[in-house]
C-alpha cells in the first residue's frame, strides 16, 4: 500500500507541473477522455441493445430515429472537441510544458555547486533529467489520459453490464487480477533492465556524440583513434544487447502466460456463459446478447489497457524518483545568503587550507597558509597537477575548503552571500568558453544594454580585439559561431581568448584572477596583454597562473606549488637567487626561448 501511494505521489507531482504550465490543455484533455468513453458506450453497446430490443418490443421508427439523432449529435460534438483539443490546445500546451520543464531543470542545474559536476551520480541524474524529461512527461501525460479514458470505459461499460447481468462483473474482476499480477512482474523486470543498461547507454551516447562533434573531428581524421572508438562502441552495444536479451526472454514469457489466461481461456468462459443465458435459461434477449458481447469485449480489452497503463505508471514512477532526486540536490555554496562582501580590494588570508575532491584518496591542497595583500600582483606557478587551479577556485568559492578557512577583510568568506562575494572577482580560465550569442553578450556575460556598449567596446580594445572588431560589419552585435546564424563568425583560439579576457575589463571588480590567460596568444600579443593588464589593474588585486614564466617577472610576489603545498615564495629576483625549483623551471624555459 505504501508503494501504491508513492506511485500516486510521483504522478501527482508531475501532474502539478503540467497543470502549472498548461492548465487549459490539462483540464480539456481529461474532460474529453471521459466524454469519449461515454460516447463509445452510448454509440456501441447501448445503441445495439436499444435498436435490437426496440424492434422486438415494437418501438416506432420515429422513436429509433430520434435516438439515432441524439447519438449523432453527441458524435459531432465529440469530433469538434477532439479537433480543438488535438490541433490547438495540444500544440500550444506542449510548447508551454516543454519550456517550463526545461526552465525547471536548467535552473536547478545552475544552482548546483561546481563539485556536483565531478560526481558521476549527479551527472547520471542530470543527463537523464535534461535529455529525457520532455519524452517522459509526454509518456506520463499519455498514461494519464489513457488512465482516465479507460477508467471511464470501465465505469460506463461495467455499469451497463451490471444493470444487464451482474455475473459478468465477476469475470471482469478475475481478468483484472490476472493482468495486474503479471504486469507488476513485467514492470519490475523492465526497470531492472533499464538500471543495468543505463551506464552502458551513457557510454554509447558519448561514443556516438564524439563522431559528430566538431571538437573531435580533426583528431579522429588524423589518427587511428576511430578504431579504438569503434571497438568500444561495439563492446558497449554488445553489453546492452545482452542485458536486453536476458530481460526480453523473461518479459515475453510473462506476456504469453498473461495473454493465454485472459485473452484465451477467460474470453471462452465469458462467451459460453452468455450463450447459455440466452439459449438455455432464456433470461437474456437477443438484443442483450448482441450488446453484451460487444460490451464484454470492450470491457475486457479496455480493462486490459487499464492494467497496462497502471503498469506503465508504476514504471514511470520509478523514473520520477530519479527526477525527484535531481530536484532534491541542495547547494551548500551557490546563491547562499549572508552579509555583502566589500567592493574594494581587501586582504585575503588562507589559514591552514586543505582540500580533497569527493571520493579522492589524497588531498589536492595541504596546509596552505597565504596572505594576499590588497592591490598585490601575485603569480602562482608549478607543474601540472600541483593544485594551482584548485587554489583559485577555492579563492572564488567555487569549492569550499575541506579543512582550514579563507578570510577576506577579517571575515570567513562563507559568511558572505555567494553572489556578492563572486562580484569581488573578475576571472578568465584556461578552459574558457564562448557562447552562441553576440560579441557584446559574450563580453557582458549577460544581456548587453545600450548604455553598456561603450564599456564593452573599451574592454575589447584593452584585450587587443579592436583590430578584428574593425572588420566586422555588425561590430559588437556580430553573432559568434554559425550554429544558429549564417552571419555568425567563427573566431580563432587567440581571438576567442581575447573575448574572454575582455570580460575582466568590462566587469567592475576588486580582484582579477587569470588562469593561463594568454595560453592561446602569440608571444607579442601575450606581452602586450600583460603590460595592459598590469597597467589597468593598478587599483585591483591580481592573481594569475602562468606556465610561461616570463610573465611572472611582472608579479610583486610568486608562489610555487608542488604536490598541493607551497614550496617557495618571493619575488622573481629572490627566487632566482635561492636557485631552487622555480629557478630551475625558469632557466629551462629560458633555454628553450634562446
Amino acid at each position: 500500500m505504501k508503494k501504491f501511494f508513492h506511485i500516486i505521489s510521483n504522478h501527482l507531482l508531475m501532474a502539478k507541473y503540467f497543470f502549472k504550465f498548461a492548465p487549459a490543455y490539462f483540464i480539456m484533455s481529461f474532460v474529453f477522455c471521459v466524454y469519449v468513453s461515454f460516447i463509445d458506450m452510448l454509440s456501441g453497446a447501448y445503441s445495439i441493445k436499444y435498436i435490437f430490443n426496440g424492434l422486438s418490443e415494437g418501438k416506432t421508427f420515429k422513436q429509433i430515429l430520434l435516438f439515432l439523432g441524439f447519438v449523432s449529435l453527441a458524435m459531432i460534438i465529440r469530433h469538434i472537441l477532439g479537433a480543438i483539443n488535438a490541433e490547438y490546445l495540444s500544440a500550444m500546451g506542449w510548447v508551454k510544458v516543454r519550456a517550463g520543464i526545461r526552465k525547471l531543470i536548467f535552473k536547478q542545474a545552475q544552482n548546483m555547486d561546481l563539485v556536483y559536476y565531478e560526481t558521476p551520480k549527479f551527472y547520471t541524474d542530470f543527463v537523464w533529467a535534461a535529455s529525457q524529461a520532455d519524452d517522459k512527461m509526454g509518456e506520463m501525460f499519455y498514461s494519464w489520459n489513457v488512465f482516465v479514458a479507460r477508467l471511464g470505459d470501465i465505469l460506463f461499460f461495467g455499469g451497463f453490464m451490471l444493470v444487464t447481468d451482474k455475473m459478468l462483473i465477476l469475470f471482469a474482476l478475475i481478468l483484472l487480477v490476472i493482468r495486474l499480477v503479471f504486469n507488476t512482474l513485467i514492470v519490475k523486470r523492465r526497470y531492472k533492465m533499464h538500471i543495468e543498461a543505463k551506464p552502458h547507454e551513457r557510454e554509447r551516447d558519448y561514443l556516438t556524440r564524439v563522431f559528430y562533434l566538431a571538437d573531435y573531428a580533426k583528431e579522429i581524421r588524423l589518427s587511428d583513434m576511430h578504431k579504438m572508438l569503434f571497438k568500444r562502441l561495439k563492446d558497449t552495444m554488445a553489453r546492452i544487447w545482452r542485458i536486453n536479451d536476458e530481460a526480453g526472454k523473461t518479459i515475453s514469457a510473462y506476456w504469453v502466460v498473461s495473454e493465454l489466461s485472459t485473452g484465451g481461456i477467460l474470453d471462452f468462459c465469458i462467451y459460453l456463459y452468455l450463450c447459455f443465458k440466452t439459449l438455455v435459461t432464456k433470461t437474456l434477449k437477443f438484443g442483450d446478447l448482441a450488446s453484451l458481447t460487444g460490451a464484454v469485449w470492450n470491457f475486457a480489452y479496455r480493462a486490459g489497457d487499464f492494467i497496462n497503463v497502471l503498469t506503465d505508471m508504476s514504471e514511470q514512477s520509478l523514473y520520477v524518483d530519479n527526477f525527484r532526486e535531481f530536484l532534491a540536490y541542495k547547494p551548500s555554496i551557490e546563491h547562499q545568503n549572508g552579509i555583502n562582501a566589500p567592493t574594494t580590494p581587501k586582504e585575503i588570508s588562507l589559514k591552514n587550507v586543505s582540500f580533497k575532491y569527493e571520493g579522492a584518496d589524497s588531498y589536492s591542497l595541504r596546509n596552505i597558509n597565504l596572505d594576499i595583500k590588497p592591490y598585490e600582483k601575485l603569480a602562482i606557478v608549478g607543474y601540472n597537477g600541483a593544485g594551482k587551479s584548485t587554489l583559485v577556485k577555492l579563492l572564488m568559492r567555487l569549492y569550499d575548503v575541506t579543512d582550514g578557512q579563507i578570510i577576506m577583510d577579517g571575515t570567513d568568506i562563507r559568511k558572505y552571500s555567494t553572489d556578492s562575494y563572486r562580484q569581488v572577482f573578475g576571472s578568465v580560465f584556461q578552459d574558457y568558453k564562448v557562447f552562441a550569442g553576440t560579441i557584446a553578450e559574450n563580453v557582458e556575460m549577460d544581456f548587453a544594454d545600450d548604455e553598456r556598449r561603450s564599456e564593452i567596446e573599451n574592454a575589447l580594445l584593452k584585450s587587443g580585439f579592436s583590430d578584428k572588431l574593425k572588420i566586422l560589419k555588425k561590430g559588437i552585435d556580430t553573432p559568434l559561431t554559425r550554429e544558429f546564424s549564417e552571419d555568425g563568425v567563427n573566431l580563432s583560439g587567440g581571438e576567442e581568448q581575447k573575448i574572454a579576457i575582455a570580460r575582466i575589463f568590462a566587469k567592475n571588480c576588486a580582484c582579477v584572477i587569470m588562469d593561463e590567460p594568454s595560453s592561446a596568444l602569440d608571444p607579442i600579443s601575450e606581452y602586450k596583454l600583460n603590460q595592459t593588464m598590469m597597467t589597468l589593474s593598478e587599483h585591483k588585486t591580481v592573481i594569475f597562473i602562468s606556465h610561461r614564466l616570463s610573465t611572472t617577472c611582472m608579479a610583486d610576489r610568486i608562489i610555487m606549488l608542488e604536490n598541493g603545498e607551497i614550496i617557495e615564495q618571493g619575488t622573481h629576483q629572490e627566487l632566482m637567487e635561492q636557485n631552487g625549483k622555480y629557478a630551475d623551471m625558469f632557466l629551462k624555459q629560458a633555454e628553450k626561448y634562446r
